[in-house]
C-alpha cells in the first residue's frame, strides 16, 4: 500500500442514517447497533492506535441501511403493487439533506476561518463533491493518483460513505421496481422470489468485484460503490428472507456471536488488513446476525434496546456528520496536537451538536407529514448549488493568492533560493525574510497540476510509460535516461532544461513507489503484494528498453530509498538493499552505459511542508529538521559507489537543502518541498546550476 492508503482507513465513516418508517416497524436493537457502529468509527478516528479496526463500523451501517430500505420498499411493493420512486427519493432527501447541508456549510466556514489556505483547494473540491454525493468517487480517484497521495485529510472526507448510501438510495428502488415488473410478467413467481433473485445476483457480483478490486487496487476498492454494494445486498437479502426464518432458539447465540465478531474486527483489524474484500464479511455477517435475531436476540438485544444505546443510535447520523470536521479543525484551533482531554471534548461536542441539529433541523423536517416532491427536489438542487458555488469562490480565492506574488527582484538574487546556503552569501537568514516564492497556495497546487502529466506510471498499472524531454532526438548529441520512483520524476524539470541547453535527448521511465532495483521493495503499510510483483516486472521491461536504446550513454536514477525494505526474492545476494540496485544496473554496465545516482533528498517534518509553513507562520524554523535526523542514507548512492570506475557517478546536493545543523523547508524564500518529500518545481529549477556543476564532475559537462 502506498502513502495514499495510509490514510484510507482514517476516512472510514458511514452515514448512520436513522431510517424512517412507522413506529410499528421500529427496531430498538437496530438503533443500539447504530450506536455500536458509530462509537467504533469515532473512537477509531480519535484513537486509531487503540481501536485500529474501528473502520468496520461503516460496514455495519451499510448492512443496516440495506435491511431497512429494502424492508420498506418490499412492504410498499406488496401493498401497492409498485414503488413510488419520487416519494421515496423525496423522503430520503428530506431526511438527510438538511443536517448534511448545515455541516457542509459549517465546515466551509471553519475551513476559511481556521485552516491554512494550503488546505483550501482540496477541501473546497471535496465539499462540492459531497454536496453532489460523488465524494467517494473523488476520493477513489485520489487514492490511485500518486500525486495526491500526500494530501492532508479534508474536513469532509467522511462524506464518502454518505455518498455511497445516497447512490444506493438512488439505484436500489429501481432494482426493486425491476423485481416488481418481473413479478408481473411471471405471476407464478412471488414478488419476494423475484426480488431475492435480482438482489442475490447483484450481491454476488458485487462481492466478486470487491474481492478482485481489493486484491489489485485496495485503495480504490475501499471507496468504490460497486465494491460496496454487496454489503447493502446482504442486509437486503435478510429483509426479504426474514419473515421465512425460524429456529428461534438460535437467535440469542447468533446475536451474541454477531456482536462479538463486530467488536473483534474493530479491535483486531488494522491498516494492513486487506479491506474490504473477504475480510469485510466479518462485520457484515456479524451485523446481519444481530439484525436477524431481532428482539429474540437475548442479552445482546436487551442491551442494545436500552435507552442509552437507542438514544445514541438516534443521534448517530449527527455524530457522524460532526465528529470528523471537529477532529480536523481542532489541532489548528488550539495550535497543537490533540491530547486525550481534547479528544474527549470532541466526542462530547459531537454528541451535543448532533442533538442541537436533530432538535432544530432534522426533527422539524421529519414531523411534517406531507412530502411535496417538487419542493424537496428544489431544496436539494438549491442547497447543492449554493455549496458548489461557495466551493468555487474558495478555489477562486486560492488561485488569486497563488498568482498574486512576483519572484524576487534582481537585487535580492544573492540570497534568493539555494544561493542563501552559499558559504560566502552572508544572508541575514537561510530561510529568508521576504514573501514565499511561489506563494504557498501555488506550491500545493503542484501536487495536482503536474508539469509532465502522464509521464509517471501508476503503482497499480502494468504499463511502461516513456516520455521524451530535452532536445529533439533528431538533433541531439547524447541520449540519457531517467529511471526510478517519483523521486526520480521530480528531477524531470531540471534534466529537461539541461537537455535542451546541451543538446541531450532525455527519455524517462518512472513509476510511483518503484525504485530501480531487482530486490523486491517492501513498505510497512502495503497490503497489496501485487504492487511488488508489478514493480519487479516493470523494472525488467525497462532494462530491456534501455539496453535497446541507441546511443544511450547515461542513466540517471533516484529514489526515496530509505522508505523501503528490500527482499532479495530470487537474488542470491548478501545485501539486497544495495545489491538489488547493482543487479538491475548490470546489463547497462555491460553496454558501457554509466549510472548517475542522485542522492535522496532530506526527510522533512511529518506533514505537508507548505501547510506546516502556513500553520507556523512566521516561524519558518518550526518546520526545519536537524541534519542528523533528515539524512537517512541512500541505497542508490551506496550502490553507485560500488560500480567500476567511470561507470558509477554520484550527485549529492544535500548542501543545497541543509547547512551543518539543519535541513530547511524554505531556502532564500523559495519553498523547497511541495508535499512531505517531493521537491517543489521552482526549487528544482533553482538547483539547475548546482546540478550542472555536479554533472561536470561526472564527465557530463
Amino acid at each position: 500500500m502506498t502513502a495514499a492508503t495510509d490514510n484510507t482507513f482514517l476516512r472510514a465513516m458511514s452515514s448512520p442514517d436513522a431510517e424512517g418508517g412507522t413506529r410499528a416497524h421500529y427496531r430498538p436493537e437496530i438503533q443500539g447497533l447504530r450506536a455500536v457502529a458509530v462509537l467504533l468509527v469515532v473512537l477509531f478516528h480519535l484513537w486509531p492506535r487503540r481501536v485500529m479496526g474501528g473502520y468496520v463500523g461503516v460496514d455495519v451501517f451499510f448492512v443496516i441501511s440495506g435491511f431497512l430500505i429494502t424492508s420498506h420498499l418490499v412492504r410498499e411493493a406488496e401493498e401497492r403493487g409498485t414503488v413510488r420512486l419520487g416519494l421515496f427519493w423525496a423522503r430520503r432527501l428530506r431526511r438527510l439533506l438538511p443536517a448534511s447541508f448545515v455541516v457542509l456549510a459549517a465546515s466551509a466556514i471553519a475551513l476559511v476561518l481556521v485552516l491554512p489556505s494550503t488546505l483550501w483547494t482540496t477541501a473546497a473540491s471535496q465539499i462540492a463533491a459531497s454536496a453532489l454525493y460523488v465524494q467517494n468517487w473523488a476520493l477513489a480517484s485520489d487514492a490511485v493518483d500518486y500525486l495526491a497521495a500526500d494530501n492532508d485529510p479534508s474536513v469532509v472526507e467522511h462524506y464518502w460513505s454518505l455518498s455511497v448510501e445516497e447512490q444506493f438510495y438512488l439505484l436500489w428502488p429501481l432494482l426493486l421496481l425491476a423485481a416488481v415488473t418481473l413479478h408481473r410478467w411471471v405471476p407464478r413467481l412471488t414478488l419476494r422470489t423475484t426480488a431475492l433473485a435480482t438482489i442475490g445476483l447483484l450481491t454476488a457480483a458485487s462481492l466478486v468485484v470487491s474481492v478482485q478490486l481489493t486484491a489489485t487496487d485496495q485503495a480504490y476498492a475501499y471507496f468504490a460503490t460497486h465494491a460496496r454494494a454487496w454489503e447493502f445486498g446482504v442486509g437486503a437479502l435478510l429483509a426479504i428472507l426474514r419473515p421465512l426464518t425460524g429456529q428461534r432458539r438460535w437467535y440469542a447465540p447468533a446475536a451474541t456471536a454477531g456482536l462479538g465478531v463486530i467488536l473483534a474486527a474493530g479491535f483486531a483489524f488494522d491498516g494492513t488488513t486487506a479491506f474490504p474484500g473477504w475480510m469485510a464479511a466479518f462485520p457484515v455477517l456479524g451485523a446481519a446476525a444481530v439484525i436477524a435475531a431481532g428482539q429474540q436476540g437475548g442479552p445482546v438485544a436487551r442491551v442494545l434496546s436500552m435507552r442509552p444505546a437507542t438514544a445514541l443510535g438516534d443521534l448517530s447520523y449527527g455524530i457522524y456528520l460532526w465528529h470528523w470536521p471537529l477532529i480536523v479543525v481542532a489541532p489548528y484551533a488550539v495550535g497543537r496536537a490533540l491530547a486525550w482531554p481534547d479528544k474527549l471534548a470532541i466526542l462530547l461536542l459531537s454528541v451535543g451538536l448532533a442533538q442541537v441539529v436533530k432538535s432544530l433541523v432534522e426533527d422539524p423536517m421529519r414531523r411534517s407529514r406531507e412530502v411535496r416532491v417538487p419542493w424537496v427536489l428544489g431544496f436539494a438542487a438549491l442547497g447543492s448549488a449554493m455549496l458548489v458555488m461557495g466551493s468555487a469562490l474558495i478555489n477562486d480565492e486560492v488561485e488569486r493568492r497563488a498568482s498574486a506574488r512576483e519572484p524576487a527582484s534582481a537585487s535580492d538574487q544573492l540570497c534568493h533560493g539555494p544561493r542563501a546556503l552559499d558559504v560566502d552569501a552572508e544572508c541575514d537568514s537561510v530561510t529568508g525574510t521576504g514573501a514565499y516564492w511561489p506563494a504557498l497556495e501555488a506550491v500545493v497546487l503542484q501536487n495536482t497540476d503536474v508539469t509532465y502529466p502522464g509521464c509517471q506510471a501508476n503503482a497499480i498499472s502494468d504499463d511502461v510509460v516513456r516520455c521524451e524531454l530535452g532536445a529533439e532526438p533528431s538533433s541531439s548529441t547524447r541520449v540519457v535516461a531517467v529511471v526510478g520512483d517519483s523521486h526520480a520524476t521530480m528531477w524531470f524539470a531540471a534534466l529537461d532544461q539541461l537537455g535542451s541547453e546541451r543538446g541531450w535527448s532525455v527519455v524517462t521511465y518512472t513509476r510511483s513507489s518503484c525504485p530501480f532495483t531487482l530486490a523486491r521493495r517492501t513498505q510497512a503499510n502495503e497490503t497489496d503484494a501485487g504492487n511488488q510483483e508489478r514493480c519487479h516486472h516493470w523494472i525488467g521491461e525497462v532494462v530491456e528498453n534501455l539496453v535497446a536504446t541507441e546511443g544511450l550513454t547515461h542513466v540517471f536514477t533516484a529514489a526515496r530509498s530509505a522508505a523501503y525494505g528490500y527482499d532479495p526474492g530470487s537474488l542470491d545476494v548478501d545485501d539486497p538493499r544495495v545489491d538489488g540496485f547493482l543487479a538491475a544496473w548490470q546489463p547497462l554496465i555491460h553496454r558501457d552505459v554509466s549510472v548517475v545516482a542522485i542522492a535522496d533528498v532530506p526527510w522533512t517534518v511529518d506533514e505537508i511542508v507548505p501547510t506546516c509553513l502556513a500553520r507556523n507562520e512566521p516561524d519558518r524554523l518550526a518546520c526545519a529538521v536537524p541534519r542528523t535526523t533528515a539524512l537517512r542514507g541512500s541505497a542508490v548512492v551506496d550502490a553507485a559507489r560500488r560500480l567500476p570506475d567511470g561507470r558509477g557517478h554520484v550527485i549529492d546536493l544535500t548542501d543545497r537543502f541543509c547547512d551543518a545543523d539543519m535541513c530547511y523547508p524554505v531556502v532564500g524564500d523559495v519553498v523547497v518541498y511541495r508535499d512531505a518529500s517531493h521537491i517543489a518545481h521552482d526549487y528544482v529549477l533553482a538547483l539547475v546550476p548546482y546540478l550542472a556543476d555536479a554533472l561536470g564532475d561526472a564527465g557530463l559537462s
